[in-house]
């Protein structure tokens, strides 16, 4: 059994009406908030500040009411000191807390109004995580298309206590791509502050599959689906590794959270191919595939293949992750689901992946 465990992607349940509470008619209805009609189909949903897009609650935690937890689990979500408990139920150490309904705040079209909410939400979870900030780690949300203001938000979150900033895998439509030296300032800020860089799924520019109603629609959701695990690879070969990005700041570290990480090693092969053509051979004296090494880390959840390929990947760069408490999580289980996905490791590799990379990589005490 594990010592220590420490979850590097888990999650926060904010209030569905945090943002319209908080920033009031100042955006009008342009704020992620619940509502219970969307474009003519009835239901709890949550509208997620872009014009055309609200997942429906009901499917974001459907299980035919069989599942026990959801009582727990929502509970958790938004109450710290119920969730110390079932972490010391089930054997966790310490948590990485990204947001739930805030990871939709980078696709917002609005530009003001995705940097206030951005501001709400990291007010309200470094006040969830004040409960116990060695155990309860906050991840800042700021998207950094203004980029100007991202370095002041930046600043302000990591004397607050951050211990990473989620931005969004890809920058809203219409916006320069982060290879742009434009942001350059900010990438600088966050090496200084040596804070990892959370990429996360469902962040970027693919729609969430949860977003689409009526049969027509839903019929796109198999490919939805897939392209939200794919975004993150052309946005890793273009931006950071071909567009410069780690070779002007080569401290940078991306955390890539939610997609897995056995697909790293055909990335890998892949990007020292895009390196044979012609105009892309000006990286700084090394493979395109030891950017990947160096500069980026991969989270799982209940990926059965990454134990297997972890020499290909880098077991100093693989991290679990419960994604508690939404439903897909282990809870109460942990330990289980552990020892299946991890069965063939070292005990030294096993606790590398399960709290040592997460403690070097988010400055965790254990």
């Amino acid at each position: 059994m594990d010592k220590i465990i420490i979850s590097s992607d888990s999650h926060v349940f904010e209030p569905t009406d945090l943002w319209k509470n908080t920033l009031g008619s100042r955006f009008g209805d342009n704020l992620p908030q619940g509502v219970s009609n969307f474009e003519g189909h009835e239901g709890n949903f949550f509208y997620v500040g872009r014009p055309g897009e609200a997942a429906r609650l009901e499917e974001l935690v459907s299980d035919d009411g069989k599942d026990r937890r959801l009582d727990d689990l929502a509970k958790a979500g938004s109450d710290p000191v119920y969730r110390l408990e079932l972490m010391d139920k089930d054997g966790i150490y310490a948590e990485v807390l990204n947001p739930t309904w805030g990871l939709w705040i980078p696709r917002m079209a609005d530009g003001a109004a995705r940097n206030a909410c951005a501001e709400v939400f990291n007010d309200w979870i470094q006040e969830y995580c004040s409960q116990n900030l060695k155990r309860l780690l906050a991840v800042a949300m700021i998207p950094i298309v203004d980029v100007d203001w991202a370095v002041k938000e930046l600043d302000r979150v990591v004397k607050r206590g951050a211990r990473a900033i989620m931005i969004g895998t890809n920058p809203v439509d219409g916006a320069a791509p982060y290879r742009d030296r434009k942001y350059d300032k900010f990438w600088a800020a966050a090496q200084e502050a040596q804070l990892p860089v959370t990429l996360h799924i469902v962040t970027g520019r693919v729609r969430d599959p949860f977003t689409y109603h009526g049969d027509k629609e839903r019929e796109n959701i198999p490919a939805s689906f897939l392209d939200l695990f794919y975004e993150v690879q052309p946005a890793l070969a273009n931006e950071f590794i071909f567009g410069g990005i780690f070779d002007r700041f080569p401290r940078l570290k991306i955390f890539l959270s939610e997609y897995d990480a056995s697909w790293l090693p055909i990335l890998k092969y892949r990007l020292n191919r895009v390196q044979t053509f012609p105009g892309f051979d000006h990286l700084e004296k090394k493979p395109a595939s030891r950017y990947v090494e160096e500069n980026i880390y991969a989270g799982i959840i209940n990926d059965p293949l990454a134990a297997k390929l972890r020499n290909e990947i880098g077991i100093d760069r693989i991290m679990w992750g419960s994604d508690f408490p939404h439903p897909p999580c282990p809870y109460p289980n942990t330990t289980q689901n552990i020892d299946r996905i991890l069965n063939e490791l070292s005990p030294e590799d096993r606790f590398k992946v399960v709290a040592g990379n997460a403690a070097k990589l988010f400055k965790i005490d254990l």
